[in-house]
């Protein structure tokens, strides 16, 4: 099932609960890598502030919710250096009940669309070794895998989407 009218927009500091609660549900997942210390309220509450979380609602409810800003690790990673303004999409999540169904893709494609307008010349992300299915949607919206590390005592695999062209 593909779910249609999927309504993109920054976050608002009253969204901040629910975007929690999403985290929190799917800890626990397969491939998921989040536990009780991350992502917190705090972490969300600190994206929406900073203009950073995004939302796709779906039906008037949010059904997924992700973070699109400038790349906080990107001196510790060799894997994404060679870029002038590197952005990051990270805390990725999607309701259970609409996994599946777009709202990942659709969430993404757009942050993609907007890191591009905001001036960023790549996008990379972070995505958990056992986390197949999350690899196959980045794959899908053209990222490339580009090394591996092993930071926050988790083994990843580092993704990494040119946008634009380096001036």
């Amino acid at each position: 099932m593909t779910v249609q009218n999927i309504d993109i927009s920054p976050a608002l500091p009253s969204d901040a609960e629910e975007i929690a609660e999403i985290y929190r549900s799917l800890i626990g997942m397969p491939g998921c890598t989040w536990d009780d210390h991350y992502p917190t309220i705090e972490f969300v509450r600190r994206d929406i502030e900073n203009g950073n979380m995004f939302k796709a609602v779906v039906g008037g409810k949010i059904a997924g919710a992700a973070y699109c800003g400038d790349y906080e690790e990107r001196r510790v990673l060799e894997c994404f250096e060679g870029f002038e303004k590197l952005g990051e999409f990270g805390r990725v999540g999607v309701r259970k009940e609409f996994h599946r169904t777009g709202i990942a893709q659709a969430l993404l494609g757009s942050l993609k669309e907007n890191a591009k307008g905001r001036g960023y010349t790549g996008i990379a992300l972070l995505v958990g070794r056992k986390n197949d299915a999350a690899m196959a949607l980045y794959e899908k919206l053209g990222f490339k895998r580009v090394g591996e590390s092993d930071i926050y005592d988790t083994e990843w695999y580092c993704y990494l989407c040119k946008l634009l062209e380096d001036d």
